[in-house]
């Protein structure tokens, strides 16, 4: 379980780590572009392979690295990953810090949860979650927002974006964005 766990997440960290470096080096919209045609492709593949099509080398990375509970829907969290991305490079496409700061949040915390859930998650939180994972998704997720925005806005997003990690919803898709609203929340002018 820890193996598959680790190779899964070494692709999310590869693949993650790729388009932080494309956005924070191409900009927002030849990343847009990029990240679009990728969710495109990937839509039409999850399409292919779950009506019966291969694909050569896809098909054993998807199935190398999909669990169980994704199979009906292969590519799932790359497809919910590029969609997220999408959204906030329309959303926040004047604030290109806010997208690395979240997408940097969804490929380093959500793999620290991951890796150290599984390894060392002995306390459970909430469905598969423990307290071992949601910790280590909070200390990343605030040690990646701090890279771009003061230490408050890092604390108050990473607790945000690890309550939205435990919940039961797509992690993929909903903790970029949840971590890009509550920064761009918390960078509004307080008036009286």
């Amino acid at each position: 379980m820890i193996k598959k766990e680790i190779i899964r997440k070494s692709i999310h960290l590869l693949f993650g780590l790729f388009f932080l470096l494309l956005i924070q080096y191409g900009g927002v919209q030849l990343s847009f572009n990029i990240i679009l045609l990728c969710l495109i492709a990937g839509t039409i593949i999850s399409i292919g392979i779950m009506r019966g099509h291969k694909f050569p080398i896809i098909n054993e990375i998807v199935g190398t690295v999909e669990r169980d509970n994704e199979k009906h829907f292969p590519g799932r969290a790359a497809v919910h990953f590029f969609a997220s991305a999408i959204i906030l490079m329309v959303l926040f496409k004047e604030y290109p810090l806010i997208i690395l700061a979240a997408l940097s949040v969804q490929v380093f915390a959500d793999s620290a949860a991951a890796i150290i859930g599984i390894q060392f998650g002995k306390h459970k939180l909430y469905q598969k979650k423990s307290y071992e994972g949601s910790s280590a998704c909070l200390i990343v997720a605030i040690i990646c927002i701090s890279f771009f925005y003061p230490i408050y806005i890092a604390i108050i997003a990473g607790f945000i974006a690890t309550a939205v990690e435990v919940l039961p919803l797509d992690d993929n898709l909903w903790v970029p964005l949840a971590t890009g609203f509550a920064i761009r929340l918390l960078l509004l002018p307080i008036t009286f």
